[in-house]
């Protein structure tokens, strides 16, 4: 194992925080909303997850549905026909409903910001999942009470816990502090291209609000020769994001953006470095300018795909032109 002993649990792959059938995702925007949700009772309640992702956005959340678990035909009588419960076939096609809206599948795990994101994104209201006009699927009364969309138009926010804006300046005076006085800044590779990206599309004109990548191309333009370790994961100029989770240290951006794990690894790939290593900013830029032409091979994964929206691209698919510019502009002194 990478860093014994000090590798953090990973509620991606191990048991989630909170296991619920895909209904109940929706049904906990409309309690939060002010409905009493009947998809819900005293022992498995809306409020206990509600309380746990406001105070925690890193929460995992598995979303389940029992309709895999239906017998064949075969081992069905008339009988059990006759005793079949109408409310479980109707949560049967809301978890489904549910899961199609938000493009995932039975047993899917993700971060509560990132599903709650996705859900107010993708689902405008329930009726129509939890209520039908059809005779015999009437469903929920409450699906057109206006519970879940007073709090889609509130955004996800109202939902999940959010860093206040003064958190994130305190983060940033601290974070830029750091960054203009560390003897080594411990930064992570793809930001030293976020960084060029920014940069050649003429960004230095205005500070940055979610990292302190300006503050990382002030010290660098001062002093070349400035000491960078690179390293995994969030680094020095992350604290102030929006999608910093201080408490745990976690990004909570879109499962915890694990596109930028890969494109961490795909640079250091290209750089034949590991995490550690250590150069001086000229070099470690000039570096990564002649080994990287395009961000297309690192942030558009050499193919300029997308697969899935846990995987979209960054820029354009082709190449981001701020890096092409940056490329050729941001030439240091020796």
């Amino acid at each position: 194992m990478s860093y014994p002993g000090k590798m953090l649990n990973d509620g991606l792959c191990d048991p989630p925080a909170i296991e619920i059938p895909a209904r109940q995702l929706l049904g906990t925007v409309c309690a939060c909303g002010g409905a009493d949700c009947p998809l819900f009772n005293a022992c498995d309640g809306a409020a206990e997850i509600l309380t746990r992702v406001k105070s925690d956005p890193t929460a995992t959340i598995r979303l389940t549905t029992d309709a895999d678990r239906i017998p064949h035909y075969t081992a069905l009588n008339d009988e059990d026909y006759a005793a079949l419960d109408q409310e479980a076939l109707f949560n049967r096609k809301r978890d489904l409903d549910v899961l199609q809206r938000l493009g995932l599948a039975p047993g899917d795990t993700r971060r509560a910001r990132y599903l709650y994101e996705l859900l107010l994104e993708r689902v405008e209201t329930p009726d129509g999942i939890c209520a039908f006009d059809t005779p015999g699927w009437h469903g929920c009364a409450l699906a057109t009470s206006g519970a879940y969309e007073r709090i889609r138009e509130e955004g996800w926010k109202a939902l999940v816990f959010d860093r206040t804006v003064e958190a994130k300046a305190n983060a940033r005076q601290l974070s830029a502090e750091r960054v203009r006085t560390d003897p080594i800044l411990k930064l992570r590779p793809h930001h030293l291209m976020c960084m060029s990206c920014w940069y050649g599309a003429g960004g230095d004109k205005a500070p940055r609000g979610n990292d302190t990548l300006d503050i990382v191309l002030e010290r660098i333009k001062t002093d070349p020769q400035a000491k960078i370790m690179l390293v995994e994961g969030n680094c020095e100029a992350c604290h102030c994001c929006d999608g910093f989770h201080p408490g745990s240290t976690r990004c909570v951006h879109a499962c915890g953006l694990v596109r930028d794990y890969k494109k961490d690894l795909d640079v250091f790939q290209k750089l034949g470095l590991m995490p550690g290593a250590v150069m001086n900013a000229r070099e470690l830029l000039m570096l990564i300018y002649d080994r990287i032409a395009s961000t297309r091979e690192i942030c558009g994964y050499g193919t300029g795909e997308v697969n899935s929206r846990e995987w979209r691209i960054c820029g354009s698919p082709e190449g981001n032109p701020g890096y092409a510019t940056a490329r050729e502009a941001l030439r240091f002194p020796q």
